[in-house]
């Protein structure tokens, strides 16, 4: 492809690099960040993150998009940004998430994943997800491409994007873009704070009164991508043991309905059919320990959840409960849930 063809609007892209550390707290695109005679698309953006403007062809190919680039397509760099995210939506669908670690979510679906971060520009994405966390949702892009994001009212998770984005900073070298948190409220994007031992000395910290700001582990953290690989597997685990779980139970209430139609049907004898009631309730204890265990219950919630599956009616609440849990676990980190359990997309 020429690039003369190669710069049109649907083929407009763009990058998230770093820039300086004492960039705008509020989103906004200033002048170009870099002077001269037709000099690259670049601008300061939020935070410590510059936004480069390219163009990309669905066969990879790439060009550096120039200021007179903008200019010939009749596009403000404001309304550059809408176009990117008209091009990544049909390039890429309608922006699908799942669970990455505890409470982080990431993005799925087809296309590069290198191009995820272009989708902190989708505004409409994002007003979306106030609907389900109205106290905001905080974000990270700590490193080329990846974009992660957490329920600013979770604290929980908060930490854990912290954490999480910390140790991918560190270790991403030249690929490294921002050491801030970001969140996004009804006024749209902001510094939220520095991602822990992470940011250099100069960058702003979190302002008075924000919802969450993460705490300095600098004394022992281990940056490393095998350290973030754990992470994944570990989420990956807690998955695959409340799946377990779930088919475990549904196994165990046919059974049951089986052995009570045997039993009044007298095809079984009762000393058999004790034996085998017996088994199933083993095993359906199992089944609720290894979903407490993937939902992070603690040794009490394991207990108590034992306890309740062997009284007659709020046995059946309870498990309704756990069941309920684990399918809007597994459906968004990328399961598909049907009447005979999950298993993953």
């Amino acid at each position: 492809m020429s690039v003369s063809a190669l710069r049109l609007r649907e083929n407009l892209s763009v990058a998230f690099q770093r820039g300086k550390a004492s960039g705008p707290r509020t989103e906004q695109l200033g002048a170009p960040a870099i002077d001269g005679d037709n000099p690259p698309a670049v601008y300061d953006y939020l935070g410590d993150m510059q936004l480069r403007f390219m163009f990309t062809a669905s066969d990879g190919t790439n060009a550096v998009a120039k200021q007179a680039d903008l200019e010939r397509l009749g596009l403000t760099p404001q309304l550059a940004m809408t176009q990117v995210t008209v091009n990544t939506r049909r390039a890429r669908g309608a922006p699908k998430h799942g669970l990455f670690g505890l409470g982080v979510y990431q993005f799925t679906g087809r296309g590069d994943a290198d191009t995820d971060a272009s989708y902190l520009l989708d505004r409409g994405f994002w007003r979306t997800q106030l609907q389900a966390f109205p106290r905001g949702v905080v974000a990270a892009i700590p490193r080329r491409g990846s974009l992660f994001f957490a329920d600013a009212g979770d604290s929980a998770a908060t930490e854990e994007l912290a954490r999480m984005a910390s140790r991918l900073h560190d270790a991403a070298g030249e690929h490294r873009v921002s050491s801030f948190l970001y969140i996004f409220g009804a006024g749209g994007w902001e510094v939220l704070g520095a991602l822990p031992a992470a940011a250099p000395a100069t960058a702003p910290t979190a302002t008075a009164g924000s919802p969450y700001r993460p705490p300095d582990r600098s004394s022992n953290r281990q940056p490393s991508l095998e350290a973030d690989n754990n992470l994944y597997d570990e989420q990956e685990e807690s998955l695959a043991l409340v799946a377990g779980g779930q088919k475990m139970l549904i196994y165990c209430l046919i059974a049951n309905f089986v052995l009570s139609a045997a039993a009044r049907g007298g095809s079984i004898p009762p000393l058999i059919g004790s034996a085998l009631y017996i088994a199933v309730a083993a095993v359906s204890l199992f089944g609720i320990l290894r979903i407490c265990s993937g939902l992070g219950q603690g040794p009490s919630g394991k207990i108590m959840f034992m306890v309740l599956a062997f009284v007659p009616l709020v046995n059946l609440i309870a498990l309704l409960y756990l069941s309920a849990r684990t399918n809007r676990l597994l459906r968004d980190a990328g399961w598909r849930v049907g009447l005979l359990g999950a298993k993953a997309s």
